[in-house]
């Protein structure tokens, strides 16, 4: 309908300005907006330009033609513009700027802002955007995203309204103007990449800040101290960071829902204050590899929901955090003393006589965290008996990620976790036999469980990643599954062909394919001919496939009881032909369609 609306609008506008562009209030099609350019028949009228300039092609302007423009109230440029000239004048009614790739040091030096509300120069050559104080009380907007070349920030002091800041990569940006800091209605500030910027305005008043993202910046060596009177600020990014220490004053960030600290290899404690942030829900501590140990305060962290501390240093399970009732996702991937990489450090270990531990669990798990989803204890260097003999108590849990570890046995209470949908076990070396399953698993990877016995090579059983349960991928020989894995498996299958059927409704009797799919074939493949719109001017969203398919004799299968099932497979790909589009198609399938070639695949093969 939207589409439709803009559509008659644009009609409309035609109309009124009877076939001549340079006529219209608003141009939007590239080679009207060319034409009228070049050949300088620019009129007062002109209220909106959207060009979006041909991709691999630079497009000169004479800056003369802006000149003309006295109502100009949108300009958006995205592409390839050289102004040879330079740019001398843009009109004073502007009220939304947005060039992509702006090529200019600066804006016009005659160019009022005052009525400008939102400035986005993305990828822009802007150095300083003007000097001096100006009258910006209207502008809510500015996004300099990627602007290499910018140095500071203008002086925002008369921008009292501004709500949107974005630095991101502006990576010789070394200084913030201080007026930023006295923005009391900004809600969103985001300085990600910028690499040269050492410090913050001393005195922030940011009381409508919501977002604050610092994540990249590596010479942020200090925080100031008043950053704890944001007390709306709902998420803090500040992913490979090097300060040494997080203030205090971070306990008083009260609103604070997400925080992530990602990378921050420099980090060696979390400040106390930081278990008084009683709203947050995302802690994300992920490869801070100098952290060593959990502040006891972080349990009376209420409404947490995720804690990742992956690739940490620590070693020893907060016993605090089985109070976090809430918690849905707990990650402590990598934490481990595994032997150094370096055959010098190995050597220095052996001397020493350091012997490698794992991560320490808790003897017993508190079934206060009956809401955890996502347990992820992968690489923790994970030996017997050192798995939490009641993991029944995880009554929510739904994917338990073990991969990676050392242990011969899985513990025999991992068959009670009766939600339990996805289990891996990748690269567990030395396990040697799987424990009873619980019949709710959807999944199970022991890929290069290379240990696994079997007390003879009779069977061979998988099913296809794509569609749900990998019983046993192996880089060795076929190992025998028990009865009880076997029915799951059988009982798996049967379902997934069953949601085939359901998926596809073809794949049920009587059910054939929509009579709205025009171009129809029995058989492996289909020839079409390709829509005459289709060219450089039009996005190409997709073609939109259907298959019918049934699954034949499903009952004998199910008395046969595992006998021998052939593969079946489908497998679909867009094959180029030769034609107008030839090449078009070619530049489609190195972009994506190689990547997302759809195949479904199930198969069950049974060695007797």
């Amino acid at each position: 309908m939207h589409d439709l609306l803009q559509e008659m609008g644009h009609e409309i506008i035609r109309r009124q300005s009877q076939g001549d562009p340079g006529k219209q209030s608003r141009l939007w099609l590239t080679n009207d907006i060319i034409r009228v350019l070049k050949n300088n028949s620019v009129t007062k009228r002109i209220e909106g330009i959207v060009l979006h300039s041909p991709p691999k092609k630079e497009l000169q302007l004479n800056s003369g033609v802006f000149s003309k423009m006295k109502n100009l109230r949108l300009l958006k440029i995205i592409g390839n513009v050289h102004l040879s000239q330079g740019l001398s004048y843009l009109s004073t009614e502007l009220r939304v700027m947005e060039w992509r790739g702006y090529p200019l040091k600066s804006l016009p030096t005659s160019f009022p802002p005052n009525k400008l509300v939102e400035l986005i120069l993305r990828c822009s050559h802007i150095q300083q955007l003007w000097q001096g104080t100006k009258s910006l009380y209207k502008l809510e907007h500015v996004d300099l995203s990627d602007s290499r070349y910018l140095v500071e920030t203008p002086d925002f002091t008369n921008a009292p309204n501004l709500k949107r800041l974005i630095l991101q990569g502006c990576t010789k940006l070394h200084n913030l103007h201080s007026s930023v800091g006295a923005l009391k209605r900004l809600i969103f500030l985001n300085l990600k990449g910028c690499t040269s910027l050492t410090g913050l305005p001393c005195n922030i008043s940011w009381d409508s800040l919501e977002i604050l993202i610092l994540s990249g910046c590596t010479r942020l060596w200090k925080f100031p101290e008043t950053m704890g009177n944001m007390n709306r600020l709902r998420q803090l990014n500040l992913d490979g960071i090097t300060l040494v220490e997080l203030p205090s004053s971070i306990g008083h960030l009260t609103g604070l829902s997400y925080l992530s600290m990602r990378g921050y290899k420099s980090l060696l404690s979390l400040p106390s204050a930081i278990c008084g942030l009683t709203s947050l829900k995302t802690l994300a501590l992920c490869g801070c590899s100098q952290l060593e140990e959990m502040p006891e305060g972080v349990g009376n962290l209420e409404h947490l929901e995720e804690l990742d501390i992956s690739e940490t240093a620590i070693r020893q399970f907060p016993s605090s955090i089985t109070r976090l009732q809430n918690l849905k996702m707990l990650s402590f991937q990598g934490c481990s003393d595994l032997p150094p990489k370096s055959l010098f450090k190995r050597f220095l270990t052996w001397f020493r006589g350091n012997l490698d531990t794992g991560l320490v669990l808790p003897t017993s798990l508190s079934s206060t965290l009956c809401s955890l989803v996502i347990l992820n204890l992968s690489d923790c260097h994970l030996m017997d008996g050192t798995i939490p003999s009641d993991l029944s108590a995880l009554s929510s849990l739904l994917v338990l990620d073990l991969s990676g570890n050392d242990f011969t046995l899985l513990p025999e209470s991992i068959s009670q976790l009766w939600n339990l949908s996805i289990i891996l076990l990748r690269c567990c070396s030395h396990l040697r036999s799987l424990s009873d399953l619980p019949s709710s698993l959807a999944y199970l990877d022991a890929q290069d469980c290379i240990s696994l016995e079997t007390r003879s090579n009779k069977l061979h059983a998988w099913i296809s990643d794509e569609h749900g349960l990998t019983v046993l991928k192996s880089t060795r020989k076929p190992r025998q599954l028990k009865d009880g894995q076997r029915d799951i498996l059988k009982k798996r299958a049967i379902q997934v062909y069953i949601a085939f059927s359901q998926f596809i409704p073809g794949g049920s009797r009587g059910v054939g394919i929509p009579m709205w799919f025009q171009n129809q074939s029995m058989g492996s493949s289909i020839t079409i001919g390709l829509h005459p719109e289709l060219d450089g001017s039009r996005k190409w969203l997709g073609y939109a496939l259907y298959f019918s398919y049934e699954v034949k004799d499903l009952e004998s299968w199910e008395s046969r009881r595992f006998k021998r099932l052939h593969c079946e497979e489908l497998v679909f790909r867009f094959v180029t032909d030769e034609g107008p589009h030839k090449d078009l198609l070619r530049e489609c399938q190195r972009r994506w369609i190689h990547g997302v070639t759809l195949r479904f695949q199930l198969r069950m093969t049974i060695h007797s």
